[in-house]
């Protein structure tokens, strides 16, 4: 069972045989390249400046900001993947950087973790260097521009569970396609 045909935005018809996805214009894949970009260069980053993971900053910039915290809350607030987590928090207590202790009287199970006084530390030494960057990709977008881009971003988030369900909105008028010629 497909998706019914949303209204077409132009006068013509048209048919996917004179037409195809443009994928410099195509939103799913510019996100998902600059996702992937953004990912690539952090990666390379933290590893070569600190000697850690991106998915170790994301977690000690988590437990900066939000402090101690379970692992079921590191995973789903952070939006990371759960096996991932799990793998980096036994690396990360290996090294001293964060503590894991049990909660007590859990029926689940459940740990807290906090960082330690190194992972602190480490933090703060990363914490300059991580506006730097962000400095330097935003460039000269204005405060307003960035703000749109972040709320923009968040509108899209939420539509996604949306893509493959009947929608009454009325269409954007944004076309992701271009003309083909054989």
């Amino acid at each position: 069972m497909g998706l019914q045909q949303r209204p077409v935005r132009s006068a013509a018809k048209r048919t996917g045989s004179d037409q195809a996805i443009d994928f410099q214009r195509y939103v799913p894949t510019v996100v998902s390249r600059l996702s992937m970009k953004l990912r690539a260069s952090a990666k390379a980053y933290f590893q070569q400046q600190y000697g850690v993971t991106l998915l170790d900053w994301r977690i000690l910039s988590f437990l900066a900001s939000n402090g101690p915290a379970s692992a079921y809350d590191i995973w789903t607030l952070g939006s990371l993947d759960k096996a991932a987590v799990s793998r980096a928090l036994k690396s990360l207590d290996g090294r001293g950087l964060i503590g894991i202790r049990d909660v007590p009287n859990s029926a689940r199970r459940r740990t807290l973790v906090t960082l330690s006084k190194a992972g602190r530390q480490l933090h703060d030494r990363m914490f300059d260097d991580i506006l730097i960057r962000h400095e330097r990709l935003v460039g000269e977008l204005s405060r307003q521009q960035i703000e749109t881009f972040v709320k923009t971003a968040e509108y899209l988030e939420t539509r996604i569970s949306q893509m493959d369900k009947d929608s009454e909105l009325p269409p954007s008028g944004y076309d992701p396609a271009k003309s083909i010629q054989e």
